[in-house]
């Protein structure tokens, strides 16, 4: 097999633009790959997520964020295979009149020579110990030091006067969801046509709200992983309301879609049920 990265280019129903992308066509088993999903913004309709590329044979390792550039849009993957054969990656729909043929990628077993000699792990090699070994615990040493010092200085002296300092009242995190949707909402923004936007703040107020209410990074993963992290957390029904609202932004944000009215209103009534129905109760007694 050709260790050179070859990009095998496969040309889809639509005629304007190459669609996807494969590194290389044959791989060794558990051995990994990256392919790429390309469209022209103004041919895309929908942007496919990680479940329509993963089938029961070949496995998603990691996905990037969806992203634009020239007009176009793309999202790349990194997939692998563990069992050897021949495997279609399956069509990619981004509109009626662009979509993607099966793509091939064939899986080899790894070749182990005949009556091949089994040999002992090697020991591990001892290494001299030299000032940069040494210089970190130095570091360390002297930090804690200072610490100790400063700690002797300006906290622990006799007769010193302590302020006590009082917490701030914490906001229950769907409180300060569903004001922040308000103040969205009583804005002039969708007046001023600024759709983008508007799909934009309330898939950070909800991204922002799941984050505080299930302890995870909302803010930093995509759609899918968000969902993939709440399966198991929120019924099916609020699953599928997270899912339209997050997507409709993407779909925004990325490919250029415009929402309408009412699909700008869902969005903002959706996200308000989501919060009401999901929220810790006990911050609320």
């Amino acid at each position: 097999m050709n260790k050179l990265t070859i990009y095998f280019l496969l040309i889809s129903h639509s005629i304007f633009s190459q669609t996807i992308t494969l590194e290389r066509d044959s791989i060794l088993i558990g051995e990994q790959v990256k392919l790429k999903i390309i469209s022209p913004t103004n041919k895309t309709d929908i942007w496919p997520n990680a479940q329509e590329i993963q089938t029961k044979d070949i496995e998603i390792i990691r996905e990037s964020n969806i992203d634009t550039t020239n007009n176009t849009i793309y999202q790349e993957f990194i997939i692998t295979v563990w069992d050897s054969g021949s495997y279609y990656i399956p069509s990619i729909k981004f509109s009626a009149n662009n979509i993607t043929p099966k793509i091939l990628l064939n899986v080899y077993n790894i070749n182990i020579p005949k009556n091949a000699e089994l040999k002992d792990i090697k020991s591990p090699i001892q290494v001299p110990i030299g000032w940069s070994d040494i210089c970190p615990y130095i570091i360390i040493i002297i930090i804690i030091c200072l610490i100790i010092f400063l700690l002797r200085k300006y906290f622990f002296r006799k007769n010193k006067k302590v302020t006590e300092i009082l917490p701030k009242e914490k906001i229950p995190e769907d409180i300060q969801a569903l004001n922040e949707l308000q103040k969205l909402e009583s804005s002039a923004i969708l007046q001023a046509g600024k759709i983008k936007e508007y799909h934009t703040r309330i898939s950070e107020i909800l991204r922002k709200y799941l984050e505080l209410r299930f302890k995870f990074i909302a803010l930093e993963l995509t759609t899918y992983e968000i969902i993939q992290k709440l399966e198991t957390e929120i019924d099916k029904e609020n699953i599928k309301n997270i899912k339209t609202v997050l997507e409709r932004s993407d779909l925004a944000k990325f490919a250029k879609g415009k929402p309408s009215e009412s699909e700008n209103n869902e969005s903002m009534s959706l996200s308000r049920n989501i919060i009401i129905s999901t929220k810790n109760n006990t911050n609320n007694e």
